[in-house]
């Protein structure tokens, strides 16, 4: 049976949904959408969750107004869950089907995420067939860590035409993608990324909050934790509960905000904004992207990550504005003062006893 918790990317909002019973309350729409936006689940136990939800929920709109128009979908299926969800799931299994057709003017090629790795390989040359990739994938594993997956892209030489798929070593498929389809396939193929929700989360203004996923893009497993401030799904009374005062952007009010993101935000706007760090520690404020992927971050913090630590604790009220400004100082300096000793080590003992440094 569907559980739509199952499908959620953050244990930490599963559990929260689980205690408030918005597993109960989540409708077909959001629950359709969490299903696509799992990024561990495979394509067979995804497509299996849609048909659930088609032949066992209440129909209801895909989208209206201002989503409806920038879908550019059929009014049958904007108009239908049900049919939405069956036309996406044979629009899918049709683009796996003819990724692994042979066609002529189409190469492939491939590029590898192995386990311990924060982001794939480089691309590899190009072969003839899926098959010739997953056989020089396979050499590979000999020689280096377990594959985790494995993604591949069936190209067309001379335009934009491509078809690519996310496989696990098994060669079972988890996800498919495509570039250069006529423009209904397009069009339905991007549905979801046209959608917006403000879902509940657990989470509150000064919490050390981390992804799975990079909040930027660049990594697939970056962890980078930072200092949450504000999520794109909170209302006024989320404003007054986090003691965030006045307005936001050009909107009068935070409810007003909100229900303009109801209407026309997508997943792109699905955001977390907060504190983050540069490499040598020092902070600065920015917004992530996915705000479901967030989970608490429970790694203890060592070197210049002790500065979230302060930086939550501020903005919580639980220190100071003069120890916090004393203790970002403090953290800073003897990360640079680390940093410099770590240079040291191409001089002899001699010459550091020479500069008086040993």
């Amino acid at each position: 049976m569907f559980e739509v918790t199952d499908f959620l990317n953050s244990k930490d909002i599963a559990a929260h949904w689980r205690k408030i019973g918005f597993d109960k309350r989540c409708t077909p729409l959001q629950s359709a959408y969490i299903v696509w936006h799992n990024r561990t689940k495979t394509l067979a136990e995804k497509h299996a969750a849609w048909s659930e939800i088609a032949d066992t929920m209440p129909d209801c709109a895909v989208a209206e107004g201002h989503r409806k128009l920038n879908m550019d979908i059929p009014e049958a299926l904007a108009a239908s869950l049900h049919e939405f969800l069956r036309a996406f799931i044979s629009l899918q299994n049709g683009l796996v089907e003819r990724f692994y057709k042979d066609e002529e003017k189409y190469v492939y090629r491939y590029r590898v995420l192995y386990d311990g790795d924060e982001d794939f390989s480089r691309w590899s040359m190009l072969y003839e067939s899926a098959a010739d990739c997953f056989a020089e994938a396979e050499l590979d594993a000999g020689l280096v860590p377990e594959i985790r997956y494995i993604e591949l892209e069936k190209l067309h030489i001379g335009d934009i035409c491509r078809i690519n798929i996310v496989t696990g070593p098994d060669k079972t498929v988890y996800s498919v993608d495509a570039d250069g389809l006529a423009e209904p396939e397009c069009s339905l193929l991007r549905a979801f990324e046209w959608m917006w929700f403000d879902f509940p989360t657990p989470f509150k203004k000064g919490d050390i909050v981390v992804s799975p996923f990079s909040p930027f893009g660049y990594r697939l497993y970056g962890d980078e934790p930072f200092v949450l401030t504000l999520l794109c799904s909170w209302g006024s009374e989320e404003y007054d509960e986090n003691g965030i005062k006045g307005s936001f952007g050009v909107y009068k009010s935070a409810d007003g905000f909100l229900e303009h993101h109801r209407k026309c935000a997508d997943e792109s706007d699905m955001t977390a904004h907060g504190y983050f760090q540069n490499e040598d520690g020092s902070v600065y404020y920015e917004h992530m992207h996915h705000y479901l992927d967030l989970e608490y971050c429970r790694a203890e913090l060592k070197g210049a990550r002790r500065i979230l630590k302060a930086f939550s604790n501020f903005i919580k009220g639980e220190i100071s504005e003069d120890l916090f400004a004393t203790a970002y100082h403090v953290l800073m300096q003897e990360e640079h003062l680390k940093r410099q000793k770590l240079e040291l080590s191409c001089f002899t003992d001699e010459g550091l006893r020479l500069a008086g440094l040993k």
